[in-house]
Order: structure tokens, then sequence, then C-alpha cells
């Protein structure tokens, strides 16, 4: 028998739908991840293009140019005016240095930031700089440097240097810094930084007379930048 009842009506929440989703597959790539990839590898590409081409460029200035680096000599060495005043130390000193470039393809030019030091005992006594110029291939110069200064000295000072002056033997430090850039058809190639120091033993500081040079060491210093 079927049932005396009708069916009652359902009033509950109708059941979710339920929607079915893919799983991303891993294997997959990502949109633009191959654009990505392309353009890191072209840019190593460059970068290793632009080192080689630096590379060959540097090979050939160096089998064709043939650079070789200055040498440079202290020449001269000259008092014009050394006087103590009470406790300050007034100076004028002349120095020569023969600055030779053995390039027969390459100029040499001398920058403006160099300096010359002169030193007693590791005290500064007066300072200058050589001027700014452009050497020839094949050349040899001689550069000549003014050096002055007022320095205020003690006592112990002056007795050491007086004491010298009575023995004839002088210990001088002179160091040179130069600037140097090195010049291939008109164009700046490289620079150079050189660091000479020199130990000169004297027989006088007094104006009056031809400074002697009794004993000289100079040592030197290339740096390239």
């Amino acid at each position: 028998m079927g049932s005396q009842y009708p069916p009652q009506p359902y009033y509950g929440h109708p059941p979710p739908t339920v929607y079915y989703q893919p799983h991303p597959d891993p294997k997959a790539k990502r949109p633009g991840s191959s654009g990505c990839l392309r353009c890191i590898c072209c840019c190593c590409n460059c970068l290793v293009c632009l080192i080689l081409a630096s590379f060959a460029v540097s090979i050939f200035i160096l089998v064709y140019y043939e650079p070789e680096r200055p040498v440079y000599e202290l020449k001269d060495f000259q008092v014009k005016k050394f006087d103590i005043k009470g406790n300050i130390l007034e100076t004028d000193i002349a120095v020569s240095v023969q600055a030779t470039n053995t390039n027969t393809k390459i100029e040499l030019r001398y920058a403006k930031d160099n300096s010359i030091d002169v030193g007693y005992w590791d005290m500064k006594i007066c300072s200058g700089s050589f001027p700014s110029f452009v050497q020839q291939t094949k050349n040899t110069t001689m550069v000549h440097a003014s050096l002055g200064g007022k320095t205020e000295v003690s006592q112990s000072f002056q007795d050491s240097i007086d004491k010298d002056q009575m023995e004839g033997r002088i210990p001088l430090d002179v160091e040179i810094e130069v600037s140097t850039i090195f010049v291939i058809e008109g164009i700046n190639w490289s620079k150079m930084e050189t660091k000479m120091k020199c130990i000169l033993v004297v027989d006088s500081l007094k104006s009056d007379k031809k400074t002697k040079i009794f004993y000289k060491k100079c040592g030197i210093k290339l740096e390239m930048t």
C-alpha cells in the first residue's frame, strides 16, 4: 500500500553546488618565465662580449703600441734660501728631475695633481709641484720645480741643523708624486701614479754656495689606475 500522507515540502537549504577546479600542472611554465630567461641570457651574452672586446683591445695596445713606463731621475738640488728667524724656518729650494719617455708611439701627459716635498728627519720643510705638460715620444725633458715654505721649528731642530751644517753632512728626504696619462692617437688611454722617494745627503743648506750631493738613493713605486 502506498503512503496515505502526501510528501511534505522541504524547507531546508539546498545542497551546495560542487565545481570542479583542475589542479595546475607543476611541470607547466608560468606565463612570461621564458621571456625573462631570454632577457637574462641576452644580458649575460652582452656582458661576456664586452669583456672579450675589452680584453682584445688591451692585447692589441700591448702588442702594437708596446707601452713602457717613464723613467725619472733626480738631477739637481739647489738651496736659494734657508733662513731661521726666531722659531720660523723659511725655505726656497729648486729641484730638477729628468723625465724620459721611451715610448715610440705613446705620448705622456703630466697632470696638475702632482707634488714634491722635502723633509729633514721626518719633518716637511718645503713643498711645491711640477708644471703640467705633454711629453712627446722618445723624449727627455728636464722638469724644474721651485719649492717653498714657512715652518715653525723647535730649538732641538735648530741645534741638529747647525750640527749637520758644521759636519757638512745633512740628510734630506725628497718625495715626489706624479700622475701621468698615457695618450694614444690623441686619446687618454690609461693613468699611472708614480711615487718616488729619494734619500739625499748634501754638504750645505746655505744659499751662498752651490749645494753638493754626497749620497743619493731613490726608489719608485708605480700604480696603474
